[in-house]
């Protein structure tokens, strides 16, 4: 890489939309619903439980069906990812880091498409679909 005043202005451009990006509303709402997150205990709780169950369900699924404990620990591992998960505070974090994943996604795609048409994109959201971009794991060709 040669490394002159285009280059740096160009890295000066990145950082100038970097600081957009952290002055947006998204951002904003996706730090407040994160320090929630780790402040309220009840969620902090849900969230202890479900590691611990998720160490037994690793534990007993290296034998699968043939665990006697097997039904038992998949049923109580749902159930706690599911509570953890429809938890007030869980589904707004998720909700506001989604919106700011999809703002993430919409600049990536502005600034490829100004590139070139042909450069494909990768899109952490299936919902979010322009003509030029893919979704997952982009190995996809025009």
């Amino acid at each position: 890489m040669i490394y002159n005043e285009q280059l740096f202005s160009v890295l000066d451009k990145a950082d100038e939309l970097n600081a957009y990006i952290l002055q947006s509303e998204s951002y904003e709402q996706y730090r407040a619903h994160q320090l929630a997150l780790k402040q309220n205990e009840e969620v902090e709780i849900l969230k202890k439980q479900l590691i611990k169950l998720k160490e037994r369900y690793d534990e007993v699924m290296r034998f699968g069906r043939y665990h006697p404990d097997y039904m038992e620990t998949l049923l109580e591992t749902r159930r706690a990812k599911k509570a953890y998960d429809l938890h007030p505070a869980v589904a707004e974090a998720k909700k506001s880091e989604m919106a700011l994943q999809s703002l993430l996604d919409e600049v990536l795609v502005i600034v490829s498409n100004a590139i070139s048409k042909e450069v494909k994109v990768e899109s952490g959201n299936p919902f979010f679909t322009t003509e030029h971009s893919c979704s997952g794991g982009c190995s996809c060709s025009a």
